[in-house]
């Protein structure tokens, strides 16, 4: 398995599969599985208790951090739009998992090979969502709300704070539902799946829809040097990941401002 070149491309890394993996991501019956596995999911979701109770918690919430902080949580008081991952971008990401961060290569990645067959259930985005908060600390405590609303009913969850290299900012958050799907042989079993929301803040969601176009091509590319962006002060890369940092720090400087005059505001109240 040594001698077996290392996909550059999608086209090249379908045809790898086919001959290393025997696993063909082209057939039309591992898209419609896919797909239909997909909607199950979805549906599965917009039915549960969590979805359909969600609007109000999220008042709720926010009433709370108002008076915590009297300021607002959420940006607008729109509800969470749930959001499917096509089969071309989970392809996308399987090429990336199995090849292009696959360290071992070309030995499986430490969680196995991502194939047609377990290409839904392996990845926790498949179904997600966006909070965008005002404030730096709105993330973690959103985050924070979701897992105690989750565990109330009865539902696992995890949650973590990303904070890359790159520039990304972000809580995600994950709950898993039972949902039924079908195999590659069309039967129905009681799977657990995850789904993702994402928790961000205003400035950083700017920034995201601005420079996502960029990311969604390099992060297909195979760099030899991943740090080497760091030193290219000419390149986007450079430009969106740096800013993104700097926007972290004004955000937490936003914040203490916040605090500082929320507490100038008490004391004089308290003078009166």
């Amino acid at each position: 398995m040594n001698s077996i070149k290392k996909p550059k491309t999608i086209t090249e890394y379908t045809e790898w599969a086919k001959n290393v993996l025997f696993t063909d991501f082209e057939d039309s019956r591992s898209k419609n599985i896919y797909t239909v596995n997909l909607q199950a999911f979805f549906n599965t979701v917009s039915e549960h208790d969590f979805f359909k109770g969600l609007d109000e918690k999220l008042s709720l919430w926010s009433e709370e951090y108002k008076n915590q902080t009297t300021s607002q949580l959420l940006m607008d008081n729109s509800t969470l739009n749930l959001l499917t991952k096509t089969y071309e971008s989970a392809l996308d990401k399987s090429f990336r998992e199995n090849i292009l961060l696959n360290k071992s290569f070309p030995e499986p990645p430490k969680k196995g090979w991502v194939t047609a067959d377990n290409l839904f259930k392996r990845f926790n985005d498949g179904l997600r969502g966006l909070l965008v908060c005002k404030f730096i600390d709105g993330p973690s405590f959103l985050a924070d709300k979701l897992s105690a609303y989750a565990n109330q009913l009865g539902l696992q969850s995890r949650q973590y704070s990303q904070a890359r290299d790159d520039g990304y900012y972000a809580y995600h958050f994950y709950v898993i539902f039972k949902v039924e799907l079908i195999d590659k042989d069309w039967k129905k079993q009681e799977s657990k799946v995850e789904m993702e929301i994402q928790i961000t803040t205003q400035l950083q969601e700017v920034l995201r829809s601005l420079t996502h176009q960029f990311y969604e091509q390099k992060r297909l590319q195979i760099d030899v040097d991943a740090s080497k962006w760091k030193w290219n002060y000419t390149s986007n890369q450079f430009k969106a990941g740096y800013l993104s940092h700097t926007l972290h720090l004004l955000e937490a400087i936003i914040v203490q401002l916040r605090e500082y005059s929320r507490k100038e505001d008490s004391e004089s109240l308290e003078k009166e």
